[in-house]
């Protein structure tokens, strides 16, 4: 058992929490869940692994010679998060896919002229708060599950920013930005 390399469980549970620290890093800003999930699951994980493999290497080191690629593949795995993360791939490949979304929807309220408290799916992104902007724009959060932020989106079109409430801005593409305010906390 312990010159087993990594089975199905810890690929498993590698793989999850790959995926989760991908989909948090393709909302508009890094959320603080991104940075402790990395910190504490990733972490954890990683102990784990170093766990089974010094016990391997103390019980059979051929064992991690033979099977090199089962050994490493959590660590791949992580390589390739780093990298998609680095590249800010998750973010845009999201965004790509919820733009036509995004627009018909920053159209829409642009023309209501108001607040809105209502939670919408657009695209990929869950939408909880929006309004209309000066110069015929719209700005909405986006709260992913088991985050609520005020980080979003802002469409200005006549390039018009809104100036309350706003820490961080930066452009996405076209009249898309992302922007950041205060969480209060």
């Amino acid at each position: 058992m312990r010159a087993k390399p990594p089975g199905w469980p810890l690929l498993t549970a590698f793989s999850l929490a790959a995926l989760v620290a991908l989909w948090w890093a393709s909302a508009p800003y890094v959320y603080v869940e991104f940075r402790l999930w990395v910190l504490f699951v990733g972490g954890a994980l990683a102990l784990v692994w170093t766990v089974r493999a010094v016990a391997a290497l103390i019980g059979d080191a051929d064992a991690i010679r033979d099977r090199k690629l089962r050994w490493f593949m959590p660590w791949l795995i992580v390589c390739g998060v780093v990298v998609a993360v680095t590249l800010d791939a998750p973010f845009r490949v999201r965004f790509a896919l919820s733009e036509p979304a995004l627009i018909a929807y920053a159209q829409a309220v642009a023309r209501s002229g108001t607040v809105s408290w209502e939670c919408h799916r657009v695209g990929l992104y869950p939408v909880c708060w929006s309004e209309a902007t000066p110069g015929g724009g719209a700005r909405f959060t986006v709260d992913d599950p088991g985050v609520r932020t005020s980080a979003g989106f802002i469409w200005s079109p006549a390039g018009q920013m809104p100036e309350e409430d706003v820490e961080r801005l930066d452009p996405i593409s076209g009249p898309w930005y992302a922007y950041s305010g205060w969480d209060k906390w």
